[in-house]
């Protein structure tokens, strides 16, 4: 049985935790296992022993002390000074004469601390020459380089420390990013009618109560659906039978007003079909479709001489949709562009693993401030027909084209063009 997912909080606390004792751990091998800092110092028994022998250098010290033989007395080294004193003691010390030896030392060295007589230990960078027969043999220590063996190792301790803290980091933030993105993916797929997102037990806490608000959230929705369906279909239902009956009094009435009577019959007829097609839902068999030449039929249907409509390229498409739903999409944009823009011009081309279909028509536009609601339902805004009349309908005929386009997984949207008039597009998902 997998065990619960902690909390972010959790999650995130041991993170930290981890992160101060891998520090803590660094500081430790720092302190005891690398070498120190600063060069050890060079004893003065030990540099004046190896003289004789420089390969038998003995002491921490001499590691990074240089010997070399020269002919002649080499000059004192950039920032040194010679001590005449300290020369003196230490050719007393060694049995020679005052002027066998000479010893010059950084400036820092002097300075009223100093100790006098020869010193124990010399710790800053140094030269001592001793005259060995004809020729002279000097003894340097060097400046520190720039990076020491300390820097180096130093160094790699914080490089594996911050390799364990960014896995570390890794881990625990795919643990809580993953269930995020999965819980995104499935919401945004599943719409208010699929499967339930059911995040795995390891996920975290606050993942899971989101889920279950989701889920929640998803039941309310589609209940108000289904209320909405319902309230649709009944209004459609109850005008039916007042319909007929005014329908058999319009044929009493004169021809002139019989007329304009019918056509106001089935105008209603119309609007009421509407409201049963968004009413109806999207649960419908899917097959791949002909894009293409689905649209070359429709425009040779609905084009006029009145309200024309242009196919300006198609190339072969092929989509997985419902065949009447798409037709309805189809139908109800270029009829949407007759009726305000007095006509059409369709495009469709392949963007990636979408086919876009654009409808462009030549009305006034939209306004910007009323793009985001066209496409809800029973709002039409301020709409005129191509002829200048109050547009009639009940602002379902975008809702349906939205219902069956993200009923295929697609999406659709629409701004104003540069040129003038308003302009749909559909992205639908190509079939594999």
């Amino acid at each position: 049985m997998a065990r619960a997912g902690r909390s972010i909080l959790f999650r995130l606390s041991g993170l930290v935790l981890a992160a101060i004792l891998i520090m803590a751990i660094l500081s430790v091998m720092v302190t005891f296992f690398s070498p120190p800092p600063f060069r050890p110092p060079v004893r003065t028994p030990d540099l004046l022993a190896a003289f004789d022998n420089p390969a038998a250098r003995q002491g921490m010290g001499m590691r990074d002390v240089r010997f070399a033989d020269t002919a002649s007395l080499p000059p004192p080294n950039a920032g040194e000074r010679c001590d005449a004193a300290l020369s003196a003691a230490l050719a007393q010390s060694l049995g020679r004469d005052k002027d066998d030896v000479r010893l010059c030392v950084s400036a820092t060295a002097y300075g009223p601390g100093r100790a006098a007589g020869i010193p124990r230990d010399l710790r800053d960078r140094f030269s001592l020459a001793v005259r060995q027969g004809q020729g002279w043999r000097v003894a340097t220590l060097p400046p520190p380089p720039l990076i020491t063996r300390w820097h180096m190792t130093t160094l790699g301790w914080l490089v594996l420390a911050g390799t364990l803290l960014f896995g570390l980091c890794l881990l625990v933030v795919r643990s809580i990013t993953q269930p995020l993105q999965q819980l995104a993916i499935d919401a945004r797929e599943a719409g208010i009618d699929g499967l339930a997102f059911r995040p795995d037990a390891t996920a975290p806490a606050e993942v899971r109560q989101l889920a279950a608000a989701i889920g929640g959230m998803r039941r309310r929705h589609a209940a108000l659906v289904v209320n909405r369906a319902e309230l649709l279909v009944g209004i459609a239902h109850d005008l039916g039978t007042p319909l007929t009956r005014l329908a058999f009094r319009i044929e009493g009435l004169p021809d002139a007003a019989r007329d304009l009577a019918r056509a106001d019959m089935a105008e209603m007829q119309k609007l009421i079909a509407a409201a049963l097609e968004f009413a109806r839902g999207r649960d419908r068999e899917v097959e791949p479709v002909a894009l293409d030449m689905l649209l070359a039929d429709r425009v040779a249907v609905l084009a006029t001489d009145a309200a024309p409509v242009h196919l300006v390229s198609a190339p072969p498409l092929v989509v997985v949709a419902n065949l009447v739903d798409l037709m309805r999409v189809i139908d109800n944009l270029i009829v949407n562009a007759q009726r305000h823009g007095g006509g059409a011009e369709l495009s469709l081309r392949r963007a990636g693993n979408v086919a876009e279909l654009t409808v462009h028509d030549r009305g006034p536009g939209i306004d910007p401030a009323a793009a985001s609601r066209l496409f809800d339902p029973l709002y039409r805004g301020q709409v005129e027909d191509a002829d200048g009349r109050p547009g009639i309908g009940f602002g379902l005929g975008l809702a349906i084209v939205q219902s069956n386009v993200e009923g295929i997984g697609g999406s659709v949207d629409v701004a104003n063009h540069p040129d003038g008039g308003a302009v749909f597009t559909v992205l639908l998902p190509l079939s594999a």
